[in-house]
């Protein structure tokens, strides 16, 4: 079919083996040639890659002779893994082709040092991450002025709340003639929404990406409690001996765990992670890409891109809560036509995320059972049943481990009903403890109760309330009153009420004052 290559292209994509272009492909290099920004997105494995590289070098090939020593095009990665790879791809398409090309990979992984003297090579393709790229354009090591095309790939990554600062300042530092391609397994809505503003009239070449889940993977699903998920892989490497097995584990520390059993047990694994150097994590990709490691533990790092040959299986030991991770899983194996088996391990809580992950891509998950070492179908209905048995009795089990044996537990004083706090002994004095709860101290034996405590005599010099006015403010009596008080007080009124004050009643200001001063008032003298 003629998509319209050069010649040396053609032969290029016959010699590497693809004797016929993917449905991709024959959307996307006919646009691409046309220079038009672009959305491209298909299931993993279904030639992507090829299908943005393919146009680019062939505008490179044309225009060799009279392009500027300059930057002509650059492709953006989420992970340094993917930029590797791509950069490798490129040349293998290039060298096909008969097709001297000048490319370099900027990561940030690898010192500016080193990077600054491949540019001495001026190079026309750049595949990096875009802070790096970044960092290059905006200290002038290189020129993006004559860029013309712009690829992002992965770019659901690129568009993340992490990543999308240094993306958008990267889009920014481009001319305005460039042409925009936007390339992933996934396109949500969030990205394009978040990407629109980069590109000009974009066409949207889609071929729907959950045909490959259909069609070319089949999905396993077991049942594991997560304590019972390290044991299940012993179980599973001698039951099935997958060829090539590719583990997904949500973290770093997870990732720990499983190596460390999988050591202890012997199995031949390999690990890539993140936080490992650039030359652990090459070598950890050619051991498994070779066969030398029939095992590799990863987190969705190696989900994203990676072209991973032959593997036959792939298990996620933890199912991720976003559906569109488990399809750049699963999309590991089954690719470039062949058949894989994507395996879930799961319990009562992840089975029911895995029901809404098939029916949002129109799959099902094939029930299986392992026992005596043999891998069994189930129905759906007793497989669910199983489940729930084997959770309700680990359980039971747990709660009955947080029981305390019998003789371990407090006896109950002789005397005391069930729910009755036993009374502790009195102390020394007749009190009882301070520590216990809502009981009040007991009075001395030698102290009567206070309602028959006599009362003691009044402090000389300062008079007390007569009966029935306890709780008023100390007044002057009236005369003949039991304690003697004086008819006429010094300042000359009766029964002691101050002047100027109507029926004998007292403003609150005053009746205050004489609450804290007592009878000393009654001895200022007199207004009049």
């Amino acid at each position: 079919m003629d998509l319209g290559l050069n010649d040396a292209l053609a032969k290029a994509f016959v010699s590497l083996g693809f004797e016929d272009p993917t449905e991709i492909q024959k959307l996307a290099i006919p646009a691409i040639l046309a220079g038009r920004d672009a959305y491209v997105s298909s299931a993993t494995g279904t030639g992507k890659t090829f299908a943005y590289l393919a146009p680019i070098l062939d505008s490179l090939l044309s225009s060799a002779e009279d392009s500027p020593a300059s930057v002509q095009a650059i492709v953006v990665a989420p992970t340094h893994d993917l930029a590797v790879q791509i950069e490798r791809e490129a040349g293998r398409l290039a060298e096909a082709a008969g097709f001297k090309l000048r490319a370099m990979c900027a990561l940030g992984s690898v010192p500016l040092k080193r990077q600054l003297s491949r540019l001495a090579d001026k190079p026309q393709l750049i595949v990096g991450s875009a802070g790096r790229i970044r960092d290059l354009a905006l200290g002038r090591y290189i020129d993006l002025s004559a860029c013309r095309w712009a690829v992002l790939d992965e770019a659901d990554r690129l568009f993340e709340n992490e990543a999308i600062d240094v993306t958008t300042e990267l889009l920014s530092a481009l001319p305005d003639a460039c042409g925009r391609l936007l390339v992933s397994a996934s396109l949500p809505n969030r990205t394009v929404d978040r990407s629109a503003a980069w590109f000009r009239n974009p066409l949207r070449l889609i071929v729907d990406p959950s045909e490959a889940l259909r069609t070319s993977i089949e999905h396993w699903c077991f049942h594991s409690v997560s304590r019972s998920k390290l044991d299940f892989l012993r179980r599973f490497e001698a039951a099935v001996k997958p060829e090539r097995c590719l583990l997904f584990a949500s973290s770093n520390a997870s990732i720990f765990n499983i190596q460390k059993r999988l050591d202890y047990l012997g199995f031949p694994a390999v690990v890539l992670k993140s936080d490992k150097e650039g030359e652990e994590r090459k070598n950890a990709l050619a051991d498994f890409t070779s066969g030398a490691a029939r095992w590799m533990i990863t987190t969705d790092l190696g989900a994203r891109g990676l072209d991973l040959p032959d593997v036959s299986h792939v298990i996620s030991f933890d199912l991720p809560e976003e559906p569109t991770v488990y399809m750049h899983r699963a999309g590991r194996t089954g690719r470039a036509g062949k058949r894989g088996v994507s395996v879930t391990l799961a319990d009562l809580v992840e089975l029911k995320r895995a029901s809404k992950i098939a029916v949002r891509y129109g799959f099902s998950f094939v029930c299986k059972i392992l026992d005596s070492g043999i891998v069994h179908d189930i129905e759906p209905e007793n497989f669910f049943a199983i489940a729930e048995e084997e959770e309700a009795a680990r359980k039971d089990v747990k709660l009955e481990g947080t029981k305390r044996p019998e003789s371990s537990r407090r006896r109950r004083p002789v005397g005391t009903s069930v729910g009755e706090r036993p009374r502790r002994p009195p102390a020394e004095g007749g009190y009882r403890s301070a520590m216990e709860p809502n009981r009040q101290p007991a009075r001395q034996p030698s102290q009567p109760p206070r309602r028959d405590r006599p009362r003691q005599s009044p402090k000389p010099g300062r008079p007390q309330p007569l009966a029935g006015q306890q709780g008023r403010s100390p007044v002057a009596a009236p005369a003949g009153s039991p304690n003697g008080t004086p008819n006429n007080p010094p300042n000359g009124t009766p029964n002691g009420i101050p002047n100027g004050t109507p029926n004998g009643n007292q403003p609150a200001k005053r009746k205050h004052r004489r609450r804290k001063g007592g009878p000393k008032d009654a001895q200022k003298p007199s207004a009049e």
